[in-house]
C-alpha cells in the first residue's frame, strides 16, 4: 500500500499499520491523524 502512494493523487488510509508506515515515510504528519472509534485514519491529497 505504501508503494502506491507515490503514484496516487488521493489516498485514504485506515488502520494502525498503514497510517504508522505513512508517518514513518514522511507522507503524513502525526498531528494530521484522526481516530474514529479508536482506529487511526489519515488522508493525502496531492494538488
Amino acid at each position: 500500500a505504501i508503494a502506491m502512494i507515490e503514484n496516487s493523487t488521493i489516498v485514504n488510509m485506515v488502520g494502525k499499520n498503514v497510517v504508522q508506515k505513512a508517518v514513518e515515510k514522511g507522507y503524513v504528519h502525526p498531528e494530521a491523524i484522526i481516530k474514529i472509534e479508536g482506529i487511526p485514519h489519515a488522508q493525502i491529497v496531492k494538488l
